[in-house]
């Protein structure tokens, strides 16, 4: 059994409980996960004085926490409910009073999701890849389903139906259901016109979990609710609105 620690990067306290995995095992040696992303983030915030960031995906709060420092609002997103509890632990822990957390999966309807078995191989030290599985993904042999296990579920909604309101920057992780989340947000997004960062998963990791979309049906998408692609960082698309002046 792991012995539980408290490590600290970036002058974020967080609670190791499985140090064999990715991510938690990146923290023990003092890295800050998603690095680049993370001085992105901040850098931007900086800049353009932006207020409120929305984190889709937040997992143990790797971006969340330390960008809560630099915003006045932060507001996550993290369905999968172990990892959920985990991330309102280090909010407790780094006494942190700025950020409002939903345990909810988002996508383009509401509906139950579930999640593969926590002790599967290849999910037990890779938490951050546990993806949210609906019935059609099931019937459909979507996103690993195959491994799906009733030992954990949790809800899905559309963005556009949340009491979320004036967001300016928003990071999307959410394990290939990108195209569907920013679809069900489409309405907001297109009334606040936030910086988009999302990640988008490319086209043969998409026909290996039997995806119905293609990584070029997520940037024409954004395309079309007004947005052109700035760059890259690996597999994070950043998005800025285009009448937006940097």
């Amino acid at each position: 059994m792991n012995k539980e620690q408290i490590v600290v990067v970036n002058n974020v306290k967080y609670l190791i409980k499985n140090s064999k995995d990715l991510i938690e095992n990146t923290l023990m040696k003092g890295n800050q996960w998603n690095n680049d992303v993370v001085l992105l983030i901040g850098l931007l915030i900086k800049k353009l004085n932006l207020k409120h960031f929305i984190n889709i995906g937040s997992h143990i709060g790797t971006v969340a926490l330390p960008i809560s420092m630099y915003v006045e609002k932060v507001t996550v997103f993290e369905p999968f409910p172990p990892t959920f509890e985990h991330f309102m632990e280090h909010i407790k822990l780094n006494k942190i009073k700025n950020i409002d957390s939903y345990n909810l999966a988002l996508g383009d309807r509401e509906t139950k999701v579930y999640f593969p078995g926590t002790n599967h191989e290849r999910f037990k030290n890779n938490s951050g890849g546990i993806p949210a599985i609906t019935d059609d993904d099931i019937k459909k042999n979507r996103l690993s389903s195959n491994f799906y296990s009733k030992e954990y579920d949790s809800t899905m909604k559309k963005f556009d139906d949340l009491a979320v309101e004036k967001f300016d920057i928003m990071l999307i992780d959410a394990e290939g259901r990108e195209y569907e989340i920013i679809k069900g947000g489409a309405k907001k997004i297109s009334q606040n016109k936030p910086i988009i960062i999302v990640e988008i998963w490319d086209d043969k990791k998409r026909k290996f979990e039997n995806m119905t979309t293609k990584k070029e049906d997520v940037i024409l998408y954004m395309e079309y609710l007004g947005y052109k692609l700035s760059k890259k960082i690996s597999d994070d698309y950043i998005f800025f609105p285009k009448n937006l002046k940097i």
